[in-house]
């Protein structure tokens, strides 16, 4: 069989079951133990060695690269299966989170958020976009390995991990249980308006939570007290200021041209405890983005300092500090050379597939491509099917016959990389 011959063990049918049967699976962050099993089933049935974990949290929150979490659990759960050629050659990972986040107000869908129901070329339910049919499309390509004969050079690995919405501990744990590349992709959501697009450059994130104090009094002496949310208002301005300035000095071309690449969100406000008293504490949750050019050590000291400083010019917080209390910092941003053999790779397969080479992007949100960058010095970049406007949407869907050309597009890029000698893919790598 040819390299080229191998596109043709793609079956579509089967690449829709397995999409609906896993939106069908509700592995909302915390919760991915049926998913993971899921994948791991399909995993040992297609013949691969299948190595199928729990990481205790207790262990993983002592890893001196513990990213934080935001929810409560006690196991990780993770699948990897492998498949080996005869000769040797490169390490080509696909890999890829099983977590989605809540559904939101079941009120606002169309249909059950967990229905997998399909309409004409598009699989409806939370998770569809971010990231299942990435997944699945990604263990299609995995599975033509499995399925068509074992001459070739090198190693086809397929990873599926839990927890990258909240923070990235899925991945943690399989570069702590020892599995590492020489080339990865993760097949995020990265489609547009139709068109598959190629990042090589994302932003990280962080999430914290500040303590605001105020003094309470009755709110028809208003003046006596001290409202927090006032002083919270003071803050809030300042945070926008540093945001704007952190996104002014960014250089990066394709981070740049993203307008805001590195958001400062206030996602919750939680304070006060009667309409009539001034507020006497209030508390928000921060997601904060982290510079192509900075470690998640060095965001962290950015954002306190800036916090203190806009602290320091208000009478009431100079007394009374903001508290920052840090939940989840995930594994930062991420970057590889728009160079690299790995995006040639993906590149020209995607120009088989789709009539046209999709060009190098930057992403404003964080993933756990930085984990293999920073943490395993593996190459990586992020290519899938999902269409990034419907992640975390009401009413979230992907594309089917986008999610079968993504998994061609991944088997033939794949084969290209194998073919690549090992210390070509370690170019621009520190």
């Amino acid at each position: 069989m040819e390299y080229s011959d191998r596109v043709g063990l793609i079956d579509p049918e089967r690449i829709r079951e397995r999409l609906v049967d896993l939106v069908r699976i509700p592995s909302v962050t915390g919760d991915e133990e049926a998913g993971i099993r899921r994948i791991a089933d399909w995993l040992n049935e297609s013949g691969a060695e299948v190595d199928y974990w729990y990481d205790g949290i207790g262990e993983l929150v002592t890893d001196p690269n513990y990213p934080g979490h935001e929810v409560q659990r006690a196991w990780v759960p993770v699948a990897a299966g492998v498949i080996r050629g005869t000769r040797p050659g490169p390490s080509v990972l696909l890999t890829g989170h099983v977590d989605v986040v809540p559904p939101g107000d079941y009120e606002q869908w169309s249909f059950e958020p967990y229905s997998g129901i399909t309409r004409d070329d598009r699989v409806y339910g939370r998770g569809a976009s971010d990231m299942k049919s990435g997944l699945v499309s990604a263990l299609e390509a995995f599975e033509t390995f499995a399925d068509g004969p074992r001459d070739f050079p090198g190693r086809v690995i397929f990873i599926a991990v839990p927890a990258e919405e909240d923070s990235g501990l899925g991945t943690l744990s399989a570069i702590r249980a020892g599995w590492k590349a020489d080339a990865c992709i993760v097949p995020e959501p990265t489609t547009q308006d139709g068109e598959t697009r190629l990042v090589t450059a994302h932003a990280g994130a962080m999430s914290c939570e500040i303590d605001i104090l105020g003094m309470a009094a009755h709110a028809s002496k208003r003046l006596t007290g001290e409202s927090a949310l006032d002083h919270y208002w003071h803050l809030h301005q300042a945070l926008r200021e540093a945001e704007k300035a952190l996104n002014e000095r960014e250089t990066h071309p394709l981070m740049s041209a993203l307008g805001l690449p590195y958001a400062t969100n206030i996602g919750t406000i939680h304070g006060g405890t009667w309409s009539s008293s001034v507020m006497d504490k209030l508390t928000v949750e921060v997601r904060i983005g982290v510079a192509l050019n900075e470690t998640v050590k060095e965001a962290k000291a950015r954002f306190e300092r800036e916090l203190q400083e806009a602290a320091q010019s208000n009478a009431w917080l100079r007394e009374n500090p903001p508290v920052v209390r840090w939940k989840a910092a995930g594994f930062g941003s991420a970057q590889i050379p728009t160079d690299h053999p790995l995006v040639d790779a993906v590149s020209g397969a995607a120009r088989r597939v789709f009539g046209d080479s999709p060009t190098a992007r930057g992403a404003p949100y964080g993933c756990d491509m930085s984990a293999w960058v920073r943490l395993a010095n593996t190459p990586t970049l992020l290519y899938g099917p999902g269409e990034i406007d419907q992640a975390h949407a009401t009413d979230e869907w992907a594309s089917l016959s986008q999610t079968v050309k993504v998994a061609q597009v991944l088997t033939e890029a794949t084969e290209n990389i194998l073919a690549l000698p090992v210390d070509q893919l370690r170019v621009g790598l520190t």
